[in-house]
């Protein structure tokens, strides 16, 4: 069999799918999705006849045609694809109806904050709700589901907003207040948090939740005079820096004011001021920001903390 070009490779890896699933429920809606303004991923949305969104997630063609091109078999291919499928229904319970856009009511306690490189996004931010700081920009998105394998949000549009008739101010608000609550962050050393997601974890809840009322935070201190700010779902890590009284809370713990680096969004890493060297931290925040996806990156700046005057701002002033 001769090689597929890239549109009949997309056309054999749709209608397989399609004839798995059952032709006549199911359909094929090929979508492209902005995931920057430099970055256009073309995907394809199986959804059922009819209705608005699909009960399965978009599969991306380009990396699948890849591993084609790579020298794996289409069989190969549709098996990572079926099994991509199966996975997602034995694991995501349910997706959110999209009609929970409908009224602010439905969707208030499923609105949480994402940090974005605002650089890398301004096209596309036009049309959402957001909040600049810096080079980043904090957005409105809504949750549509969380599992402890996977998190599916969308940006909250514009028009939305508008038929909600809310403010968006109250809005970006109340979706930090849930994100705090949904995502509570931890506080550890550098060196922890290099040794990877399960040293993190099986730190005792003292060594680690420093803004749980419930938990004597006890901090240990780093040999490196930095710390790693996240989530236990790191995805979202970098929103942590945003939350009520974070870094009020560092501040005291350490006596000082903070310069931070959000090189991507899963984490914040946090250098006390006294103990920090700027040149230095910039040219490590530039070269973890270059060596990110695109789609991860978040931020080559350094950022300050003043304690008295509870203010996060970009140093290099380009807001």
């Amino acid at each position: 069999m001769a090689r597929l070009d890239y549109g009949e490779f997309k056309e054999y890896c749709t209608k397989n799918l399609l004839t798995v699933l059952g032709v006549d429920k199911y359909e094929a809606v090929s979508r492209t999705i902005l995931e920057s303004d430099e970055v256009e991923i073309d995907s394809v949305e199986i959804k059922e006849k009819g209705s608005k969104a699909g009960p399965f997630p978009s599969f991306r063609v380009q990396p699948l045609y890849k591993d084609y091109c790579d020298g794996k078999s289409l069989g190969q291919v549709m098996l990572k694809l079926l099994n991509t499928i199966e996975w997602f229904i034995d694991n995501t319970p349910s997706i959110a109806d999209t009609s929970i856009f409908d009224a602010f009511d439905n969707a208030k306690d499923n609105l949480i904050i994402r940090p974005i490189s605002y650089s890398y996004n301004k096209k596309i931010l036009q049309d959402f709700v957001y909040k600049h700081h810096g080079d980043v920009a904090v957005v409105l998105y809504m949750l549509m589901h969380d599992s402890s394998e996977s998190m599916g949000t969308a940006k909250v549009p514009k028009p939305t907003v508008e038929q909600w008739g809310m403010d968006e101010s109250f809005l970006l608000r109340t979706a930090l207040e849930n994100t705090a609550a949904l995502f509570p962050p931890h506080l550890v050393p550098m060196e922890v948090a290099f040794r990877g997601a399960d040293a993190i974890s099986i730190l005792p809840d003292h060594r680690k939740y420093f803004m749980n009322p419930l938990v004597r935070y006890s901090p240990t201190p780093s040999r490196l005079d930095t710390y790693y700010l996240s989530v236990d779902k790191s995805i979202n890590g970098a929103a942590a820096i945003f939350y009520p009284g974070v870094l009020e809370r560092i501040t005291a713990l350490y006596n000082d004011d903070l310069h931070i680096s959000l090189p991507c969004i899963t984490e914040a890493l946090i250098h006390p001021v006294s103990k920090s060297d700027t040149r230095k931290l910039g040219r490590a925040a530039k070269s973890m920001f270059t060596q990110m996806d695109i789609g991860e990156r978040l931020s080559s700046s350094i950022y300050y903390y003043s304690r008295s005057e509870k203010e996060l701002r970009m140093l290099d002033g380009n807001r």
